[in-house]
């Protein structure tokens, strides 16, 4: 038996998660029966965890079924009050618990837990909220959970009129920080909007005074290249960079900390491509486009596939002028909707840059680099605020269990 939890006061229980909740595991659900909104029956999904209304209860959902499909997909309903969570994948991490407000079917990527007699179902639910998932799923390349594994977990237990007292202390305090990193994430999303804001009226400003231009007109594409067999198991022998993707990263605005280094000897051997130094990266290929990063080689570099570089025409722009328009740039307006995005040389063709004097374009990026620095401070506080009080809100769930709050 495991648990994460070291002690309990004397008079509580040590049980299984077994011995305390239900534990029912989702059900197939086959496409044809997907899409359906006209259900009295919630069939959820790990995505409907994700939804606006859905941070605590389930309050919405993108399908529903029958009761008559309820038993032609042999699905299994869990009751009101039950907690869900991812069973597996990536999704696992993200530790999200989401309660039900009604009867509801969910699929297999989704397990759930309702809490016994004896025990209260907003106990369970703060019970597991102090609970990190992964300590559940396996070490594999694709996490699952296993009832088998979660019924054996130890949890401490309290009487009932214990339990009656933690959740309202809970539902009082961390209903309170819940709300504060709510207005502080908010903050965050309006901080980001005001900058690409801000950044965009910069370039604006520069259209009624100078040409404007296809960006492909005064940059050189240059795409990564597939990774060399010499690199498969990594390398490290030289001081020239070669990076992938992942390395985006690392830094607000640079590449750093390469994984693979090698050699002008090496570079030759094996007929390794260098990019120069001043490049703009960003992503070419796969989800990583929507993370919308870009950065900027300081050296000069090999990088992979998944990579493409803009090298400003520096008898047009420079490299800082090029960096600083690229910031503007939403990527995920510029893809191929295929099952794969990937930006392609057409799509640099699409993003429209005003030319202006080689002595507006500093000014140009000593605004942009000030807009960007004022966000990044205020973020930056934000985040520190976001820690402080996620690490209260551990500190309160740590001490509810010890019996100490």
């Amino acid at each position: 038996m495991i648990s994460s939890f070291e002690k309990c006061p004397d008079n509580w229980s040590m049980l299984r998660i077994d011995e305390i909740a239900i534990i029912q595991s989702g059900t197939g659900f086959p496409p044809d029966a997907q899409g359906s909104s006209n259900g009295s029956i919630p069939f959820l999904k790990v995505s409907d965890m994700n939804l606006p209304k859905n941070s605590r209860f389930i309050e919405e959902w993108n399908n529903s079924i029958t009761e008559e499909q309820v038993s032609k997909l042999k699905a299994k309903l869990l009751p009101k009050g039950a907690v869900i969570f991812p069973k597996i994948g990536g999704a696992i991490a993200t530790n999200k618990k989401r309660v039900l407000t009604i009867p509801s079917c969910f699929d297999n990527n989704v397990m759930g837990l309702k809490a016994k007699q004896g025990v209260l179902d907003e106990y369970l639910y703060w019970l597991l909220q102090s609970i990190d998932l992964t300590a559940w799923s396996s070490s594999s390349s694709l996490p699952s959970m296993k009832a088998s594994t979660v019924k054996e977990f130890l949890v401490p237990v309290p009487s009932m009129a214990e339990q009656k007292r933690i959740v309202a202390k809970l539902d009082a305090l961390l209903n309170r920080i819940d709300t504060a990193i709510e207005h502080l994430q908010e903050s965050v999303t309006l901080a980001d909007a005001l900058s690409k804001n801000g950044l965009s009226e910069i370039f604006e400003s520069l259209k009624d005074r100078y040409e404007v231009v296809p960006l492909s007109f005064v940059v050189k594409i240059n795409s990564g290249i597939a990774l060399p067999k010499l690199f498969k198991n990594g390398f490290s022998d030289g001081d020239i960079p070669f990076f992938k993707v992942a390395q985006m990263n690392n830094h607000h605005e640079t590449m750093v900390a390469p994984e693979i280094t090698f050699n002008e000897t090496v570079a030759k051997e094996h007929k390794i491509k260098l990019f120069p130094k001043g490049s703009t990266l960003i992503p070419k290929r796969g989800g990583a486009i929507l993370t919308n990063k870009k950065r900027m080689l300081l050296e000069d570099a090999s990088y992979d596939s998944n990579i493409m570089g803009l090298k400003a025409d520096e008898s047009k722009i420079s490299d800082e002028y090029l960096f600083a328009f690229m910031r503007t740039i939403d990527l995920a307006n510029f893809v191929d909707a295929s099952t794969i995005p990937q930006v392609n040389n057409k799509h640099i063709d699409q993003m429209q840059i005003p030319l202006a004097s080689i002595e507006e374009q500093a000014g140009v990026v000593s605004r942009v680099n000030l807009l960007v620095k004022k966000v990044e401070t205020m973020n930056s506080e934000i985040q520190r605020q976001l820690d402080d009080l996620q690490a209260l809100k551990s500190s309160i769930l740590d001490s509810a269990f010890k019996g100490e709050l």
